[in-house]
């Protein structure tokens, strides 16, 4: 009978002794899991890169945490073949462009970075930056590019309204709630900047 209880007693001890480092084993399991699905949530929420380049510039996009829009980071390229990290980071001779209108990359085209801000069916905004000097040297609107050489840009861009005698599919629009535009083929030089008109002209929904 001794012996039994003397056996119920240490087996007791080894108990109590073990189940504290069973509880400690269990917690800090608990809380390296926890971890690890914070660590799954952040990579889950990381900011969208992309990057183009051209042989003289390496344009880094990110987009805006909560907002619509891209912000550009421009790195200089000292050879055409140089290979830069599709990094978000700065360096010294960078150039940055912020977020303003929603902006989207577009284009590039020897010195300048096309810029598109779509906001809704119709035109968009388009903005060119010189990169070479570093400044906006552009501003207007556009829609439906078409390809066109290093010193054009060929767009449509709205030029009048639109009415029952210019535009035939006005009138089942406005039963769906829409209106209508006139658009013009225009090419704008991109050393001038002017723009030019074609004879081209199209009728276009609009919201």
């Amino acid at each position: 009978m001794n012996s039994k209880i003397c056996y119920f007693r240490f087996a007791m001890l080894l108990f109590f002794i073990a189940y504290p480092a069973c509880i400690i084993a269990a917690e800090k399991e608990y809380m390296e899991e926890d971890r690890l699905s914070d660590k799954q949530s952040v990579t889950g929420q990381s900011i969208q890169v992309e990057c183009y380049e051209s042989s003289k510039y390496f344009v880094i996009a990110k987009e805006v945490r909560g907002k619509v829009g891209t912000d550009f980071l421009i790195k200089y390229k000292s050879k055409p073949d140089e290979n830069l990290l599709c990094d978000y980071t700065f360096g010294n001779n960078d150039f940055e462009i912020k977020n303003e209108w929603a902006e989207y990359f577009a284009g590039l085209k020897n010195d300048l970075l096309l810029l598109d801000s779509t906001t809704g069916p119709g035109p968009s905004g388009l903005s060119i930056w010189d990169l070479f000097k570093r400044k906006k040297v552009y501003e207007g609107s556009w829609s439906d590019p078409e390809e066109s050489g290093n010193d054009t840009l060929v767009f449509w861009m709205e030029t009048g309204e639109a009415s029952d005698d210019n535009c035939p599919e006005l009138k089942e629009w406005k039963s769906n709630g829409l209106g209508g535009a006139i658009e013009t083929k225009v090419i704008l030089n991109l050393s001038s900047f002017n723009i030019s008109k074609t004879s081209e002209k199209k009728c276009s929904p609009r919201q």
